[in-house]
């Protein structure tokens, strides 16, 4: 009697043990989680106030070109801008080239992923929108830069004259980032 006590006290001991250590585990797999989601959560609160900056960066370089070159558009001089102006808007497209970087670093933190912080999710939810905009207002902003090149130099094939400008070229397109079945930000020209 006394070995079948000792053994029903072992394996009573065993099965506490093997329990205690499943509770162990899974508590500390749940903090490990935790700690993992915060941190995912920072990564995301850092990109977004990237891509803020940027967007940012972006609308003031945009309220320059349109007050100091776009609103400025005169045929006697647009030959002599035209290396400046591209120029300036080289570094208004590399502006939306950094956006699409951070765009892409939060597609991928934030896609079918549902964050405990609702500040987190209401980025998530935001940036795609905000991308959209800046990418489709740059389309914009370089068609009507290309209208106003076309109608130069349909002014100066009129005169005969064999001077001309080359439109600005770029390889983007107007864009539906978010999937609205609207393109935010796009102007009509």
């Amino acid at each position: 009697m006394n070995s079948k006590r000792i053994a029903h006290v072992l394996m009573t001991l065993s099965f506490i043990m093997i329990i205690s250590g499943g509770v162990s585990s899974f508590l500390l797999g749940l903090k490990a989680d935790r700690l993992e989601t915060q941190k995912r959560i920072g990564v995301v609160n850092n990109e977004f106030e990237t891509l803020s900056t940027n967007t940012s960066a972006f609308e003031a370089l945009r309220d320059e070109l349109y007050t100091k070159v776009l609103s400025d558009v005169y045929y006697d001089t647009m030959n002599k801008d035209d290396i400046k102006v591209k120029e300036k808007l080289s570094n208004y497209e590399n502006l939306v080239d950094e956006l699409e970087k951070t765009t892409f670093t939060l597609d991928n933190l934030c896609s079918n992923v549902y964050y405990p912080d609702m500040e987190t999710n209401t980025k998530c939810n935001n940036y795609k929108s905000i991308y959209e905009q800046v990418n489709n207002y740059f389309i914009s902003d370089i068609e009507v830069y290309n209208k106003n090149v076309e109608k130069y130099n349909k002014y100066q094939e009129s005169k005969k004259s064999k001077t001309s400008i080359d439109p600005y070229a770029t390889h983007r397109d107007y864009i539906d980032y978010n999937g609205d079945k609207k393109y935010d930000g796009k102007e009509e020209v």
